[in-house]
């Protein structure tokens, strides 16, 4: 950063996402709600549907993406930068592909400054949607990557139907409310049982802030071994992925009608 206190690597971001049609932020507060494995679904299905996806992982602390799709090793240099290992259709960038599963020893703002390295560095060429796997926090990161490109930027919002998870949940949507991020909606995720006992705090808590509610994931074993053997190809089959391609046709319909 300069003395001037202007980052430079910001307008080398919005260069990079210039050819990008939307950026989709999958949040949650909290971890343990299924937001990567929602992330990495959502990209493979954007790509599966004839569109260009790119994925971002953007938890830094915590990276998953790169084990989620099977990705190994460092990522090409190009010309014009970083190119990004295309997996299953899909353009992935994460921190793991440098540090290989090693933990990353990062203080104060250090992972906000990783981040933007990554996103100056990256280039990812034309896409029609970007999907940005958020870290479980409502900090710096999310701070940085909701002041990005903000007419092209939607936040989708990952919960459980349990009181802590939507309680969590409900402090991101507070934190959206007022701003130039369009809120996709709100999706409940991992639910056992029956929908009409599991659907009430997910609902009300998008009713209370006036976004759709995307409705509900069910809990799908064949999801974890799907996860565990990096296989995107097995976990778009599963019960799981169908229920969220249904949950997000509309905005995937939106991104057709934008595309180029």
């Amino acid at each position: 950063m300069s003395e001037s206190g202007l980052d430079f690597r910001r307008g080398m971001i919005d260069r990079r996402l210039a050819h990008t049609g939307r950026v989709l932020l999958v949040m949650s507060g909290k971890g343990g709600v299924g937001k990567s494995v929602v992330s990495a679904a959502l990209a493979g299905i954007v790509a599966s549907s004839g569109l260009t996806a790119g994925l971002m992982d953007a938890d830094i602390y915590g990276p998953s993406s790169a084990l989620l799709f099977g990705a190994r090793g460092l990522p090409a240099e190009g010309e014009s930068g970083l190119v990004p290992p295309v997996l299953n259709g899909v353009k992935v960038m994460s921190v793991d592909l440098f540090a290989s599963g090693r933990p990353i020893p990062l203080a104060g703002s250090g992972a906000n400054e990783v981040l933007l390295e990554l996103l100056a560095l990256t280039d990812w060429g034309n896409l029609d949607c970007l999907v940005v796997d958020m870290p479980p926090a409502t900090g710096d990161i999310m701070l940085t990557l909701t002041s990005l490109r903000k007419r092209d930027v939607g936040a989708l919002v990952v919960t459980m139907p349990d009181r802590l998870s939507t309680s969590v949940a409900h402090r991101v949507l507070e934190l959206l409310k007022g701003g130039d991020v369009t809120t996709v909606g709100v999706l409940g995720n991992m639910v056992r049982g029956s929908s009409k006992d599991n659907e009430t705090s997910p609902g009300r808590l998008a009713e209370e802030f006036g976004v759709p509610f995307l409705g509900l994931l069910p809990f799908d074993p064949l999801v974890s071994d799907a996860v565990e053997k990096g296989n995107v190809e097995a976990l778009l089959r599963t019960k799981f992925a169908r229920s969220l391609r249904r949950s997000m046709v509309a905005y995937l319909r939106g991104i057709r009608r934008s595309a180029p």
